[in-house]
């Protein structure tokens, strides 16, 4: 693992942990101690030490957005498959960088959707797909919260932060899955915040022509909000929590002409699945659920929300 943060001991180590067949062998940090703390077999306090160690078969990317293209690249040609965290790039051009070393050197590269793994999802793709809803027409989908962690990366303009690549992520993401990769027309407007110079509020439509839309909201700057709703021809599903499942346990609400329908979710630990996914993928010469070019779809929207808000 490069980075010690938050996500890394709180989610990602207990994860690794119940995963057969994988074990936490590296942990690199600018804080030596830190590394140590996540009880890792060696603990170094630089990155390209992992980076250029033998005994590493995958490396999860958990530093900030700024270091992504860098530290997976450098992974790769160190023959390393790659778990990196979201957003997988800056912009699309690192992305598409990230991808062609990956195809260059035969290695899995993934980006880090954890939500992506959750049974609430691939359910609410089952009802969609069978009709459940009628026609799909609108995927409203919003992730915020208040940001109150002074010094975070995330307030860092130079290291990729603000709220679209954070959060906003998701919700381009779950309009992806549903609506698909090419909206015809994309407009937003954000709200920059005065001292830390980057994006607090983002809000944006994306019109995939037909009067089908996608519809998202993100931002730093209230409460937790964190829903998908999904407005068909002949009714409707609702997914609260749907990005943050491995804290809040999720439902999902249909609404059409036979009633209501209200399905509950056990525990989940999404990252469980998320890396035995991806060692499946590496030991069977298959593709993961989420393809590199996964990450690459997702930046040219974050991008066009980005240049339309002017951010």
């Amino acid at each position: 693992m490069l980075g010690a943060g938050r996500i890394v001991a709180n989610a990602f180590v207990p994860a690794l942990h119940k995963v057969a067949g994988a074990s936490l062998e590296a942990v690199a940090s600018r804080d030596r101690e830190r590394a140590a703390a996540l009880g890792p077999a060696r603990a170094y306090d630089a990155y390209q030490k992992l980076i250029e160690d033998p005994e590493i078969d995958l490396v999860y990317v958990a530093t900030h957005n700024g270091l992504h293209m860098q530290q997976t690249i450098a992974c790769l040609e160190a023959g390393k498959h790659v778990l990196c965290e979201k957003p997988l790039g800056l912009s699309p051009e690192e992305c598409t960088r990230m991808m062609h070393a990956a195809k260059h050197h035969d290695r899995v590269l993934v980006e880090g959707f954890m939500y992506r793994y959750h049974p609430q999802i691939a359910r609410a793709q089952e009802l969609v797909a069978a009709g459940a809803i009628g026609e799909l027409r609108t995927v409203e989908a919003s992730f915020s919260f208040a940001h109150d962690f002074p010094g975070d990366v995330r307030l860092n303009p130079e290291w990729g932060g603000g709220a679209l690549l954070d959060v906003g992520c998701y919700t381009v993401n779950a309009c992806r899955l549903f609506l698909g990769d090419e909206p015809q027309q994309i407009t937003a407007r954000g709200w920059k915040h005065p001292q830390h110079g980057v994006d607090f509020a983002v809000n944006g439509i994306l019109d995939y022509g037909d009067g089908r839309y996608g519809v998202i909201s993100c931002g730093f700057d209230s409460g937790l909000r964190t829903f998908v709703a999904l407005s068909g021809t002949q009714g409707t599903l609702f997914l609260d929590q749907p990005f943050v499942s491995w804290e809040l346990p999720p439902t999902l609400k249909l609404s059409n002409a036979a009633g209501i329908q209200i399905e509950e979710f056990p525990p989940v630990d999404v990252y469980q699945l998320e890396i035995e996914d991806m060692v499946a993928a590496i030991q069977n010469r298959r593709e993961p659920l989420l393809p590199p070019d996964e990450g690459l779809k997702n930046a040219r929207l974050l991008q066009a929300l980005r240049d339309d808000a002017g951010l």
